[in-house]
């Protein structure tokens, strides 16, 4: 087997590698809770998705009478593994009611007594494990009007602490670390963003196409979270394994016959700003549950840790892309297997996620 026919089958390798944990990535991978602080005790508010809830039990999360019959397996297994602290002692969960959440997921009430009047507490989100790989928990705390805080728990740092003093950079760090892992973890912008670069092309146009990825990306992102549009998981993130799939097959299409690359190429910046728009709205239903005080602050922190995260990823994939070009036979069959397999990647994905969301 020669070079090119081992780096081709290596690439299909990775991404049926990819392709499990893709199934679920996005916004399917997110909740968010609001903890609002009343003297020793805390009222919390935890929402969860219905694409989540479906890995780990079937709930209809929009009728009522199921949620009630439900409420104390859904307490047991997300609400249980929650531990918060205040002054280094552990508060007593009392749960509450379960409610439908929009047309997307299921509301658990909480209150967390603790021994004395609270000015700094801890949260160990428990149930993080029980998700999908890459599960993100956004939690809004509220101490009083003027004192929001915002704190990121991931299974890699499931625990958060805040205290009354605000810390913008503190903050505004962990949004960024949040943009950079959405994407150098999330299979769905790798696979993405490989269908796009896989074509080739010159450096200026290259550019152009990741750049108008990012601007649209940005775009959606910002309305969502900021409430002027909102779109559902359940077609999102089929939307976004669609996207794999059309870039990879027009991929096959333009290598068939000589000339029609540099025509895929010509209008490929404008496929990368259409499908970045529909990549937007995978992260805004969690950055959306950020007060407002903290939003600007949080958007911008995150869209440009998600372009530093592309910058990298293109920074590593040009030059290995670079140097299969320079190889005979690659244009001809390693370009045309690397996009069946991340077509047949995205078309995995995209069957998944439409049963999950029709279950």
């Amino acid at each position: 087997m020669n070079r090119v026919r081992r780096t081709s089958l290596a690439l299909c390798l990775l991404l049926a590698a990819l392709a499990p944990s893709g199934a679920l990535a996005h916004s399917a991978s997110v909740s968010y809770s609001e903890l609002e602080v009343n003297g020793a005790q805390v009222d919390a508010r935890f929402h969860f998705s219905a694409i989540d809830l479906s890995t780990l039990l079937k709930v209809d999360t929009n009728s009522q009478p199921e949620l009630d019959a439900l409420t104390p397996a859904l307490q047991r297994m997300l609400l249980t593994p929650i531990v918060v602290t205040s002054g280094g002692k552990p508060c007593t969960l009392e749960p509450g009611k379960a409610a439908p959440d929009g047309p997307d997921g299921a509301l658990l009430h909480a209150t967390f007594r603790c021994a004395a009047a609270i000015d700094e507490l801890s949260l160990g989100a428990g149930f993080i494990d029980l998700f999908p790989p890459g599960h993100t928990h956004l939690a809004k705390i509220i101490f009083g009007p003027d004192e929001i805080f915002q704190r990121v728990a991931q299974a890699e740092e499931p625990r958060f602490d805040v205290e009354r003093t605000q810390r913008p950079l503190a903050r505004a760090t962990r949004f960024l670390w949040l943009g950079l892992q959405h994407i150098l973890l999330g299979p769905d912008h790798l696979a993405f963003l490989l269908a796009l670069l896989l074509l080739g092309g010159t450096f200026p146009e290259l550019v152009k196409i990741v750049t108008s990825f990012t601007v649209a990306h940005s775009i959606t992102l910002a309305v969502s979270a900021l409430g002027f549009v909102s779109a559902p998981a359940r077609v999102v993130e089929p939307l976004i394994a669609l996207s794999i799939v059309y870039a990879s097959v027009e991929n096959l299409w333009a290598l068939r016959r000589k000339g029609r690359v540099e025509t895929a190429l010509a209008h490929r910046w404008a496929v990368a700003f259409v499908f970045g728009l529909v990549h937007g709205f995978g992260f805004a239903t969690g950055l959306g549950k950020l007060p407002r005080s903290g939003l600007a602050n949080g958007l911008v922190s995150f869209n440009l840790g998600v372009e530093l995260g592309q910058i990298l990823l293109v920074a590593l994939l040009l030059p290995a892309l670079a140097f299969l070009r320079k190889q005979p036979g690659f244009q001809t069959q390693g370009a045309r297997l690397a996009s069946s397999a991340v077509a047949i990647v995205g078309a995995i994905w995209f069957v998944s996620r439409v049963l999950t969301a029709a279950g």
